[in-house]
C-alpha cells in the first residue's frame, strides 16, 4: 500500500522540476566536424579532432562541454567544462575563438593558458 502512494509523489515532484533554460543548454552544432592540428586537410597520420554537440576528442584529450558562459566580444564563446589531457582531468571554462571560423577554430582548454588552433579537415 506504501508503494501506491509513493507514485502519486514522484509523479508530482517530475512536474515540479523546473525545464532547463535555453542558455545552459550546449549548442555547439555550428562546430561539429573534424579538425587537424595542422593546416594539411587532415592528411593521413595528422592529429585529429573532432567536435561533436557537447564534445570534443583529440589525441589525449577529451572533453564535455557544459553550460554555456555569457559571450565575449570579439567571436568567443565560452562552456563550462570537464576535459581529460592524459592523466589529468581539469574543470572549469573551456574557451572557442570563432573570430577567424572560416579558416580555423582556436580553443582554450580549462586551468590552461594556450591556445590549440584547430583547422577544419577538407
Amino acid at each position: 500500500m506504501a508503494r501506491l502512494r509513493l507514485v502519486p509523489v514522484l509523479i508530482a515532484g517530475v512536474v515540479a522540476l523546473p525545464p532547463l533554460a535555453a542558455s545552459a543548454q550546449v549548442v555547439t552544432d555550428h562546430l561539429v566536424g573534424k579538425y587537424a592540428a595542422t593546416d594539411d586537410g587532415c592528411r593521413e597520420g595528422a592529429a585529429e579532432f573532432e567536435i561533436r554537440r557537447g564534445v570534443i576528442d583529440g589525441p589525449a584529450l577529451h572533453c564535455i562541454l557544459g553550460a554555456v558562459k555569457d559571450p565575449i566580444a570579439g567571436g568567443t564563446e565560452a562552456y563550462e567544462a570537464r576535459c581529460r589531457q592524459g592523466e589529468e582531468v581539469h574543470f572549469g571554462t573551456l574557451s572557442f575563438d570563432l573570430s577567424a571560423k572560416d579558416d580555423h577554430t582556436r580553443i582554450n582548454l580549462p586551468e590552461t593558458a594556450d591556445w590549440i588552433t584547430l583547422y577544419p579537415c577538407k
